[in-house]
């Protein structure tokens, strides 16, 4: 009977070990399991931010954005203000009858300047983060690691005044800044509603360009060089009706879809601060020259 009871005893002793066995393991699966709840959410956030390369990669955070929001980070309000700004700029230069051939100096110093700032930026994170702090209102979000947009800007500005007639470089100037800025705007708040042209690329934006660049060859050959043409020596301006083919109206159309397919073309994956100006300048003096009455002998 004794053995009996020992071994009854011990029995009971093996399945109380048993069972605090279980129950440990059960805890601590428990506590896996609630560990894993607590770890999701973190691992749901740190993945959805992932888009956002440059917060977690470098810590570098551009405070006018978080401030702001949509305001500059959607809408780039400074930046297309800016953009557009550098239009209305030359406009008035232009009127003072300032030497164009004279413009791609700055432009070029400019270019070098910033490109020199982008390659000491990518390289010395410090410096990077105070230059994002002072410029970062005028900055996309994927520039913190990448060169500056305004680079490409610059660079179209300078082909166009290294080897165009004057009017037809002041023409790309004003689509870059007008018409690109419109294609933008309108592409963005309303390209969901037409179809896709190319890549980032809508039918709204084109038909914004389109109206702007017929705007801006109208206004320009029809009202500011006859206007000012004190400021033009014979020759400088290119297009005139009286050399011209095509009517102030007819060209001015034709100056609407060659901004509209500069805007819209998309070469090689090439910034289209770039190829805005370089190929309207080549598609107007192409057209300029093609739609030209023959001289008279």
């Amino acid at each position: 009977m004794v053995e009996l009871q020992d071994y009854s005893a011990g029995a009971i002793s093996d399945t109380s070990g048993l069972t605090r066995r279980d129950r440990a393991a059960r805890d601590a699966t428990s506590t896996s399991n609630d560990s894993s709840k607590k770890l999701q959410p973190i691992a749901v956030q740190t993945q959805g931010s992932s888009s956002d390369v440059h917060l977690p990669l470098t810590q570098i955070r551009l405070k006018s954005h978080e401030w702001f929001g949509d305001f500059i980070t959607k809408h780039e309000v400074p930046r297309k203000t800016l953009h557009s700004s550098i239009g209305f700029i030359t406009l008035y230069l232009y009127t003072t009858g300032a030497d164009y051939r004279n413009v791609k100096y700055p432009l070029i110093a400019a270019f070098v300047t910033l490109l020199t700032l982008d390659l000491i930026r990518l390289r010395w994170q410090p410096f990077n983060k105070l230059y994002c702090k002072v410029v970062g209102a005028l900055m996309r979000k994927r520039e913190i690691h990448t060169y500056n947009g305004v680079l490409w800007y610059l660079l179209g500005l300078i082909f166009a005044f290294s080897f165009f007639p004057k009017d037809v470089a002041l023409i790309s100037l004003f689509l870059l800044s007008w018409s690109d800025t419109a294609a933008s705007t309108f592409g963005r708040k309303f390209g969901h509603l037409t179809p896709k042209l190319a890549r980032n690329k809508s039918l709204a934006g084109s038909i914004a360009a389109f109206i702007v660049g017929v705007s801006v060859c109208y206004g320009f050959y029809g009202v500011f060089v006859p206007h000012y043409a004190y400021v033009n020596s014979p020759g400088k301006i290119s297009w005139s009706p009286e050399t011209s083919k095509l009517t102030l109206a007819q060209f001015s159309l034709l100056g609407g879809v060659l901004a509209a397919f500069s805007e819209g073309i998309d070469l090689f994956n090439w910034d289209d601060n770039f190829t805005i100006p370089a190929l309207s300048a080549i598609f107007m003096n192409t057209a300029i020259h093609v739609t030209k009455k023959a001289a008279l002998t």
